[in-house]
Protein backbone atom coordinates (compact mmCIF):
# COMPACT_ATOMS: atom_id res chain seq x y z
CA UNK A 1 0.00 0.00 0.00
CA UNK A 2 3.05 2.27 0.19
CA UNK A 3 2.81 2.87 -3.55
CA UNK A 4 -0.81 3.93 -3.28
CA UNK A 5 -0.22 6.19 -0.28
CA UNK A 6 2.76 7.86 -1.92
CA UNK A 7 0.71 8.52 -5.04
CA UNK A 8 -2.31 9.98 -3.25
CA UNK A 9 -0.14 12.07 -0.94
CA UNK A 10 0.62 14.19 -4.02
CA UNK A 11 -3.09 14.85 -4.60
CA UNK A 12 -5.39 17.25 -2.78
CA UNK A 13 -9.13 17.11 -2.37
CA UNK A 14 -12.27 17.77 -0.36
CA UNK A 15 -12.43 14.43 1.44
CA UNK A 16 -11.23 15.22 4.96
CA UNK A 17 -9.65 12.53 7.13
CA UNK A 18 -10.04 13.02 10.88
CA UNK A 19 -7.09 11.15 12.40
CA UNK A 20 -8.50 11.27 15.93
CA UNK A 21 -11.87 9.75 15.02
CA UNK A 22 -10.51 7.74 12.06
CA UNK A 23 -13.36 9.02 9.88
CA UNK A 24 -13.71 10.61 6.45
CA UNK A 25 -16.11 13.42 5.62
CA UNK A 26 -16.70 15.47 2.49
CA UNK A 27 -16.19 19.22 2.95
CA UNK A 28 -15.73 18.86 6.69
CA UNK A 29 -15.12 22.01 8.74
CA UNK A 30 -13.07 20.02 11.23
CA UNK A 31 -9.27 19.92 11.09
CA UNK A 32 -7.95 17.00 9.14
CA UNK A 33 -5.96 15.71 6.20
CA UNK A 34 -7.28 16.56 2.75
CA UNK A 35 -7.61 13.50 0.55
CA UNK A 36 -8.60 13.10 -3.08
CA UNK A 37 -12.24 12.19 -3.69
CA UNK A 38 -11.25 8.77 -5.06
CA UNK A 39 -8.79 7.84 -2.34
CA UNK A 40 -11.04 5.37 -0.53
CA UNK A 41 -12.07 3.41 -3.61
CA UNK A 42 -8.50 3.14 -4.88
CA UNK A 43 -7.30 2.14 -1.43
CA UNK A 44 -9.89 -0.63 -1.36
CA UNK A 45 -9.02 -1.66 -4.91
CA UNK A 46 -5.32 -1.98 -4.14
CA UNK A 47 -6.04 -3.94 -0.99
CA UNK A 48 -8.10 -6.38 -3.06
CA UNK A 49 -5.24 -6.64 -5.56
CA UNK A 50 -2.83 -7.92 -2.93
CA UNK A 51 -1.73 -11.44 -3.71
CA UNK A 52 -2.72 -11.29 -7.39
CA UNK A 53 0.34 -12.37 -9.35
CA UNK A 54 1.13 -10.65 -12.65
CA UNK A 55 -2.32 -9.09 -13.06
CA UNK A 56 -3.78 -7.99 -16.36
CA UNK A 57 -4.94 -4.41 -15.77
CA UNK A 58 -7.14 -2.53 -18.24
CA UNK A 59 -8.00 1.17 -18.19
CA UNK A 60 -10.13 3.32 -20.45
CA UNK A 61 -9.23 6.99 -20.45
CA UNK A 62 -5.54 7.83 -20.15
CA UNK A 63 -4.99 10.01 -17.10
CA UNK A 64 -4.49 13.67 -17.90
CA UNK A 65 -5.76 15.01 -14.57
CA UNK A 66 -7.60 13.85 -11.47
CA UNK A 67 -6.12 10.74 -9.89
CA UNK A 68 -3.44 10.26 -12.58
CA UNK A 69 -4.39 6.59 -12.42
CA UNK A 70 -2.39 5.72 -15.53
CA UNK A 71 0.80 6.54 -13.67
CA UNK A 72 -0.37 4.68 -10.58
CA UNK A 73 -1.09 1.47 -12.49
CA UNK A 74 2.14 1.86 -14.45
CA UNK A 75 4.14 2.05 -11.23
CA UNK A 76 2.28 -0.97 -9.89
CA UNK A 77 3.25 -3.26 -12.79
CA UNK A 78 6.76 -1.82 -12.86
CA UNK A 79 7.26 -2.63 -9.18
CA UNK A 80 5.19 -5.78 -8.68
CA UNK A 81 4.83 -7.30 -12.14
CA UNK A 82 1.91 -7.76 -14.46
CA UNK A 83 0.73 -6.03 -17.61
CA UNK A 84 -1.20 -2.80 -18.07
CA UNK A 85 -3.13 -1.53 -21.08
CA UNK A 86 -4.65 1.96 -21.16
CA UNK A 87 -6.74 3.07 -24.14
CA UNK A 88 -7.82 6.54 -25.19
CA UNK A 89 -9.22 7.93 -28.42
CA UNK A 90 -7.15 11.10 -27.97
CA UNK A 91 -3.86 10.67 -29.84
CA UNK A 92 -2.17 13.58 -28.06
CA UNK A 93 -2.70 11.94 -24.65
CA UNK A 94 -1.10 8.74 -25.89
CA UNK A 95 1.85 10.59 -27.38
CA UNK A 96 2.32 12.85 -24.35
CA UNK A 97 2.47 10.02 -21.80
CA UNK A 98 3.84 6.95 -23.56
CA UNK A 99 7.45 7.99 -23.05
CA UNK A 100 6.95 7.90 -19.28
CA UNK A 101 5.69 4.33 -19.15
CA UNK A 102 7.56 1.12 -18.27
CA UNK A 103 7.88 -1.80 -20.75
CA UNK A 104 4.93 -3.63 -19.16
CA UNK A 105 2.57 -0.77 -20.01
CA UNK A 106 0.95 -0.16 -23.38
CA UNK A 107 -0.89 3.05 -24.24
CA UNK A 108 -3.25 2.57 -27.17
CA UNK A 109 -5.04 5.13 -29.32
CA UNK A 110 -8.41 3.61 -30.16
CA UNK A 111 -12.06 3.63 -29.24
CA UNK A 112 -12.21 1.81 -25.92
CA UNK A 113 -15.14 -0.44 -26.87
CA UNK A 114 -13.39 -1.52 -30.07
CA UNK A 115 -10.12 -2.16 -28.26
CA UNK A 116 -11.74 -4.08 -25.41
CA UNK A 117 -13.71 -6.21 -27.86
CA UNK A 118 -10.54 -7.23 -29.68
CA UNK A 119 -8.57 -7.64 -26.46
CA UNK A 120 -11.21 -9.99 -25.11
CA UNK A 121 -10.77 -12.25 -28.13
CA UNK A 122 -7.06 -12.77 -27.48
CA UNK A 123 -6.94 -12.92 -23.67
CA UNK A 124 -8.56 -15.15 -21.07
CA UNK A 125 -8.96 -12.83 -18.09
CA UNK A 126 -8.84 -9.23 -16.97
CA UNK A 127 -7.90 -9.05 -13.30
CA UNK A 128 -8.49 -5.32 -12.86
CA UNK A 129 -10.68 -3.06 -15.00
CA UNK A 130 -10.92 0.71 -14.54
CA UNK A 131 -13.47 2.53 -16.71
CA UNK A 132 -12.90 6.27 -16.95
CA UNK A 133 -13.38 7.27 -20.58
CA UNK A 134 -15.98 9.61 -22.09
CA UNK A 135 -16.37 12.84 -20.12
CA UNK A 136 -19.54 12.89 -18.06
CA UNK A 137 -22.03 15.72 -18.41
CA UNK A 138 -24.32 15.49 -15.39
CA UNK A 139 -27.02 17.37 -17.31
CA UNK A 140 -26.75 15.04 -20.32
CA UNK A 141 -25.42 11.77 -18.87
CA UNK A 142 -26.77 9.24 -21.37
CA UNK A 143 -23.86 9.36 -23.86
CA UNK A 144 -21.33 8.63 -21.11
CA UNK A 145 -23.67 6.10 -19.49
CA UNK A 146 -24.26 4.22 -22.73
CA UNK A 147 -20.55 4.19 -23.48
CA UNK A 148 -19.78 2.81 -20.03
CA UNK A 149 -22.33 0.04 -20.53
CA UNK A 150 -20.86 -0.80 -23.94
CA UNK A 151 -17.39 -1.00 -22.38
CA UNK A 152 -18.64 -3.35 -19.70
CA UNK A 153 -20.37 -5.61 -22.21
CA UNK A 154 -17.29 -5.73 -24.43
CA UNK A 155 -15.27 -7.03 -21.47
CA UNK A 156 -17.74 -9.63 -20.24
CA UNK A 157 -15.84 -12.54 -21.89
CA UNK A 158 -12.74 -11.79 -19.77
CA UNK A 159 -14.49 -11.00 -16.50
CA UNK A 160 -13.98 -14.04 -14.33
CA UNK A 161 -14.00 -14.98 -10.66
CA UNK A 162 -12.17 -12.32 -8.58
CA UNK A 163 -12.07 -9.77 -11.41
CA UNK A 164 -12.18 -6.25 -9.96
CA UNK A 165 -14.21 -3.58 -11.77
CA UNK A 166 -13.90 0.10 -10.82
CA UNK A 167 -16.00 2.75 -12.57
CA UNK A 168 -15.35 6.46 -12.15
CA UNK A 169 -17.92 9.28 -12.05
CA UNK A 170 -20.78 7.16 -10.72
CA UNK A 171 -21.83 8.89 -7.48
CA UNK A 172 -24.18 7.01 -5.19
CA UNK A 173 -25.75 10.30 -4.07
CA UNK A 174 -25.07 14.07 -4.23
CA UNK A 175 -23.03 14.00 -1.02
CA UNK A 176 -20.09 12.55 -2.96
CA UNK A 177 -19.97 15.28 -5.57
CA UNK A 178 -16.71 17.21 -5.43
CA UNK A 179 -18.51 20.54 -5.34
CA UNK A 180 -21.15 22.40 -3.40
CA UNK A 181 -22.19 24.83 -6.15
CA UNK A 182 -25.31 24.87 -8.34
CA UNK A 183 -24.50 21.39 -9.69
CA UNK A 184 -24.79 20.01 -6.17
CA UNK A 185 -28.15 21.72 -5.67
CA UNK A 186 -29.45 20.52 -9.02
CA UNK A 187 -28.32 16.95 -8.37
CA UNK A 188 -30.01 16.94 -4.97
CA UNK A 189 -33.25 17.74 -6.78
CA UNK A 190 -32.51 15.11 -9.42
CA UNK A 191 -31.79 12.50 -6.76
CA UNK A 192 -35.07 13.23 -4.97
CA UNK A 193 -37.10 13.16 -8.20
CA UNK A 194 -35.50 10.01 -9.64
CA UNK A 195 -35.94 7.39 -6.93
CA UNK A 196 -32.63 8.10 -5.23
CA UNK A 197 -30.56 7.52 -8.37
CA UNK A 198 -27.81 9.65 -9.89
CA UNK A 199 -26.42 10.33 -13.36
CA UNK A 200 -23.03 8.75 -13.99
CA UNK A 201 -20.69 6.87 -16.29
CA UNK A 202 -21.78 3.63 -14.68
CA UNK A 203 -25.46 4.53 -14.33
CA UNK A 204 -26.58 1.72 -16.66
CA UNK A 205 -23.95 -0.76 -15.52
CA UNK A 206 -25.28 -0.65 -11.96
CA UNK A 207 -28.38 -2.61 -12.91
CA UNK A 208 -26.57 -4.96 -15.29
CA UNK A 209 -23.70 -6.30 -13.20
CA UNK A 210 -24.41 -9.85 -12.13
CA UNK A 211 -22.49 -12.34 -10.00
CA UNK A 212 -20.50 -9.65 -8.22
CA UNK A 213 -20.26 -8.07 -4.81
CA UNK A 214 -20.43 -4.28 -4.64
CA UNK A 215 -17.47 -3.65 -2.36
CA UNK A 216 -17.67 0.13 -2.16
CA UNK A 217 -19.79 2.85 -3.74
CA UNK A 218 -19.22 6.54 -3.12
CA UNK A 219 -18.16 8.73 -6.08
CA UNK A 220 -16.84 5.62 -7.80
CA UNK A 221 -18.24 2.12 -7.67
CA UNK A 222 -16.09 -0.98 -7.09
CA UNK A 223 -17.18 -4.55 -7.80
CA UNK A 224 -15.53 -7.91 -7.20
CA UNK A 225 -16.93 -10.77 -9.26
CA UNK A 226 -17.50 -14.15 -7.70
CA UNK A 227 -18.36 -15.71 -11.07
CA UNK A 228 -18.49 -14.91 -14.77
CA UNK A 229 -21.25 -12.35 -15.51
CA UNK A 230 -24.64 -13.49 -16.69
CA UNK A 231 -25.43 -12.37 -20.25
CA UNK A 232 -27.44 -9.17 -20.47
CA UNK A 233 -29.60 -7.81 -23.26
CA UNK A 234 -28.11 -5.17 -25.53
CA UNK A 235 -29.59 -1.77 -24.88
Amino acid sequence: MELLEAHFNTLDGNLIYDETANTYEMFSNKPGIHKHLNYLTFKTLFKEMEGVKNPHILESGIASAGTNSTYLFNEYVRKYGGFFWSVDINRSLVDNHKGNMCPATQLICDDSVSFFTNWSKSHDIANVIYLDSYDLDFYNPHPAGNHGLAEYKSLMPVIKQNTLLLIDDTPINPYWLDTRNSLYTDMCIYYFNNNNTMPGKGMFVLNEVKNADKILHNYQVLYKFYDTPVDVKTC
